[in-house]
């Protein structure tokens, strides 16, 4: 099955909310509502996924996607839109308006409808007109059905208390069969009623899907409902968008975490570049630990560094700290670190003067906060004592859009050229500052990717970034197409200053 997400509309009726973006791109913790649409349809088996653009539509660019353009979005409405996505309509489609936000329950259930032509309807509408204070009844697109959930009335039209009502929730499958039908009935009506009033409308560009509905319906043709009591949201008023923002319960079922740290901790150490002796080496020989001297690794995972550094110089005292207790848990007891959980940018566990050394690799560019973590690292050093921080940089400067765009799916990531850790450290008063920088030849995207606890989704989307990304950044990161595999080369800065 297919699904065609209509996201044309400005959606004005948000205001500064959109801040000059489609209302498909606002975000509900840290996820725009196109990208929790795609989630929940992927997690439904629908990764055939159209998007009909309009409204600042060059803004809306997720990779493994087929995009179709409504130019004249400011003049026409939804069912104009759908039809610029015509050709997407061939066989079984699900269509969905992108400012509504479904769980993925309600979309199985619409989905496995039998009907040719089975429309969501929620029937707890009485629920959403409360909570949507400033949206009259007049707005919605109501339904009224038969006691065989066959439509009999659908649209912004009547207001009257029936029993047997619910509201459009934006949401339609369509068989083969029911796909035809709606062609050629919009076909029809195209010959007779184009610039001219239709239903609701006063003109046919600018009609809704329901008008059509309706339309069906007085011929004949057979709409179902799927009737749904909850577990759908509209995003179109800042009411519904604040109400997004505190509905916790409801979000978090449909949010997808970008990097799950319990699922990384247990792949963690299959990661290539975890490993890499060359890396880890290069690490160790910049820091110069010596016999009964106090190391802290920052972010420790599951302990890399610290052992690194233990197989050099077993008599020094080693601890490690992460955020994550999953990763802390595959450190080996038996190496004796003292281990503590917490963030970078709070160490009071730690004294004023405290470390000889303190190790900071892949874990930095995690910061909520980098002035303060860098303070905090600064403090738990004494006088001569040295700080040695590695991140990963874009291969150059041409590089970092892609880089970002990647890693946007990925997690949360400060991006750090050389310049910029060098430039951090001193700016924090650490001296006799040095750098090296490693390269980690023919790295494996799919060893990198599958290990890496993200959604496949996720995994889907920069992968196909990575296929899909110009000449220069291939070139840059040494691209290489090995059977279903790209290889490239990674490059590193290590950076060490001395307080």
């Amino acid at each position: 099955m297919k699904a065609i997400i209509l996201a044309a509309g400005e959606g004005s009726r948000l205001g500064k909310i959109c801040e000059g973006l489609p209302k498909c791109l606002i975000k509900i913790e840290d996820n725009t509502l196109l990208e929790i649409q795609i989630n929940t349809l992927h997690a439904c088996g629908i990764d055939d996924i159209s998007v009909v653009r309009g409204y600042a539509g060059e803004s809306i660019s997720i990779p493994g996607l087929n995009y179709y353009d409504n130019p004249d979005y400011a003049g026409t409405n939804m069912l104009y839109s759908l039809f610029c996505a015509r050709r997407e309509m061939a066989t079984d489609v699900l269509i969905l308006y992108a400012d509504i936000l479904y769980e993925e329950q309600v979309v199985r259930r619409i989905i496995e409808s039998s009907h040719d032509i089975a429309v969501g309807v929620m029937v707890n509408w009485k629920e959403a007109i409360q909570q949507r204070n400033k949206v009259a009844l007049e707005e919605l697109e109501m339904v009224y059905f038969d006691s065989e959930n066959r439509i009999e009335e659908i649209g912004k039209k009547r207001t009257e208390e029936y029993e047997t009502q619910g509201q459009f929730m934006g949401i339609i499958k369509c068989s083969r069969r029911g796909v035809e039908s709606l062609k050629s009935n919009y076909d029809r009506l195209t010959e007779f009623y184009s610039g001219k009033p239709f239903g609701q409308a006063q003109a046919l560009e600018k009609a809704w899907l329901t008008d059509l509905f309706q339309e069906m319906t007085e011929l004949g043709v057979p709409l179902h409902c799927v009737i749904i009591e909850r577990g759908w949201m509209e995003i179109d008023t800042p009411e519904d968008y604040e109400r997004a923002l505190t509905d916790t319960q409801f979000v978090r079922r449909l949010v997808r975490v970008k990097t799950d740290w319990s699922k990384r901790a247990r792949l963690y150490n299959e990661l290539d570049w975890v490993s890499r002796d060359e890396l880890l080496s290069t690490i160790v020989e910049t820091t110069d630990v010596q016999k009964g001297k106090k190391v802290l690794d920052v972010g420790t995972g599951t302990g890399k560094v610290l052992m690194a550094l233990q197989i050099q110089c077993p008599e020094a005292d080693y601890y490690g700290m992460d955020i994550s207790q999953d990763m802390l848990a595959k450190i080996d007891a038996r190496h004796g670190f003292k281990l503590s959980v917490g963030e970078m940018e709070n160490l009071d566990g730690f004294d004023d003067n405290d470390f000889d050394l303190v190790t900071a690799r892949m874990v930095f560019h995690h910061a909520k906060n980098l002035e303060q973590a860098m303070r905090e690292v600064y403090r738990v050093l004494k006088p001569g004592g040295k700080f040695v921080v590695c991140e990963g940089n874009p291969p150059d400067r041409h590089c970092i859009k892609f880089y970002k765009d990647m890693f946007h799916f990925k997690e949360e990531r400060i991006t750090f050229f050389l310049d910029d850790l060098v430039n951090l450290l001193a700016r924090h008063g650490f001296q006799k500052i040095t750098s090296r920088t490693v390269i980690l030849r023919n790295m494996s995207m799919n060893n990198w990717l599958d290990k890496s606890g993200l959604p496949f989704r996720n995994v889907d989307i920069i992968r196909k970034m990575h296929y899909a990304c110009d000449a220069h950044v291939q070139e840059a990161y040494n691209m290489k197409i090995q059977d279903d595999d790209i290889l490239m080369d990674w490059k590193f800065s290590i950076v060490s200053g001395i307080k």
